[in-house]
């Protein structure tokens, strides 16, 4: 069935479409974490699917069209029909991940392709929430097959290597992507579910169909060097301002980094996510029927994904899912020198401290909550047990919590927990975690407390009074 040809809305003036929005239509917006540009894959596959279950039927070709094998997934022994994308935990009731990847691909295929931004999606359906790292490029990783690498690196490799890699039939993308989700899984220490792929002439095709994004531009941005697609570079001005963006020049506000650094245009990023989404929930997902055979269109062109969308039940949950997430309650992380120590910078290549790495996957697996305050924890061995207070610094940063390297302190009996920032969220969860008695944690420090170590919120003094499971090496 041909799809109906939607008409295209007037052209509204930046004070037009603002005056509208004044009206009642959008909530007030907040600012608060970091969004990356690749969570529009993940929430405009949710709001197509929507769609279409309210619209129904032909769109169900192009959906399939998006869904691709995942070549991790190897076939069982003595089964000869090809592997099925795996089902959805549980019918949404259990956790999972989505490698979200941004692939700059250019028209010839001889040009180069690359994985330009990576975020992990963790969800978690039953507690209804969701959260985000972002993962620099310039992140240096064990990559399969090559050893340390840029991660940025793996998909490349994996594009260009996709039989060799993965067997006959692995398509390039395929296997960009799986490869992609092998290096983040081992960087991370966590499971990759899924993978979704936009490329980003197709989010410049998606802004486009929208009618383009009112954006508040704080500071003009001014990159001389800003890539062109035939390798070269051009001068790109975008006045401070509101204004509506048009998808070239959307696209070229959420990349641009040599006006700033990566960090600012993460936040960069995080404004276009969130005017698609004002955009998208001011005219609420079932009005979007009219832009749906665009859409289609713009999303069978440009993304793809091991999630299964041809299956009706998980089109239905995903739909269910992408409604009762919160945009603004969603947990956003990042591999950043704030929160991650930076072990060591050779040119562009980033060596980040495993510990933190780890404690900030733990926070994005905590949840929200968990991560509503941030805290740097110190651990001082008092106990004269050497490495003492190094196992339990693990220990701790295992369960989401952020540590400064372990230290020494003078010989003590007694264990004490002593806040100096006022992080009395962190302080009690530290408190429960451990186990100690509330006469030994202290919100403010005590008169004979030591000074506080540079850098540090809350010291835990470990006394001779410690206990073998805060390192791991007793009973729970």
């Amino acid at each position: 069935m041909t799809p109906p040809s939607p008409e295209r809305r007037p052209y509204r003036t930046a004070r037009e479409r603002v005056a509208a929005r004044r009206g009642g239509v959008l909530p007030q917006r907040r600012r608060r974490g970091r969004r990356t540009l690749l969570a529009l894959a993940a929430l405009l596959l949710a709001a197509l699917a929507a769609v279409v279950l309210a619209v129904g039927g032909w769109a169900g070709a192009s959906l399939r069209a998006i869904e691709q094998a995942d070549p991790r997934r190897a076939p069982e022994a003595g089964v000869s029909a090809p592997p099925r994308a795996a089902e959805l935990p549980t019918s949404l009731r259990e956790p999972f991940s989505v490698l979200l990847l941004g692939v700059d691909r250019r028209p010839n295929p001889d040009e180069g392709v690359r994985a330009d931004t990576l975020i992990l999606v963790y969800v978690h359906p039953a507690a209804g929430w969701a959260g985000m790292l972002s993962i620099p490029r310039d992140s240096v990783v064990q990559v399969p097959g090559l050893g340390l690498q840029k991660i940025n690196t793996a998909y490349t490799y994996g594009f260009l290597n996709a039989e060799e890699l993965y067997g006959p039939g692995t398509t390039p993308e395929e296997s960009g992507g799986a490869l992609a989700a092998e290096a983040v899984a081992g960087f991370l220490g966590l499971k990759v579910d899924y993978i979704a792929q936009i490329d980003f002439r197709g989010f410049q095709r998606v802004v486009d169909t929208l009618g383009g994004i009112t954006v508040d531009i704080e500071r003009p941005i001014l990159d001389p060097s800003y890539p062109s697609d035939d390798f070269g570079y051009e001068r790109v001005y975008i006045p401070a301002g509101l204004q509506v963006l048009d998808g070239a020049t959307a696209l070229r506000y959420a990349r641009s980094r040599h006006s700033s650094s990566d960090f600012d245009r993460s936040r960069r990023q995080q404004q276009v996510l969130r005017a698609i989404l004002a955009e998208v929930r001011a005219r609420g997902l079932l009005s979007q029927a009219a832009l749906l055979p665009e859409l289609a269109a713009d999303l069978q062109a440009s993304v793809s994904t091991t999630l299964p969308l041809s299956d009706l039940e998980t089109l239905r949950g995903l739909a269910t899912l992408a409604q009762s997430l919160d945009p603004e309650g969603i947990l956003t992380l990042s591999i950043n020198p704030n929160d991650v120590r930076i072990v060591t910078e050779d040119g562009s290549d980033i060596y980040w401290e495993p510990a933190d790495v780890a404690a900030q996957v733990a926070r994005l697996t905590a949840g929200p909550e968990a991560a509503s305050e941030w805290a740097r924890v110190q651990v001082l061995n008092a106990a004269g047990v050497q490495g003492l207070a190094g196992r339990v610094s693990r220990r701790l940063a295992a369960q989401g919590f952020t540590l400064n390297d372990p230290s020494d302190a003078p010989a003590a009996a007694q264990t004490r927990l002593i806040d100096y920032s006022g992080r009395p969220e962190t302080l009690r969860r530290l408190a429960d975690t451990l186990g100690l008695d509330p006469g030994r944690v202290y919100p403010t420090p005590p008169a004979d407390a030591p000074p506080a170590p540079f850098e540090a919120d809350i010291v835990l003094i470990i006394g001779a009074d410690y206990r073998p499971e805060w390192a791991g090496e007793g009973p729970p």
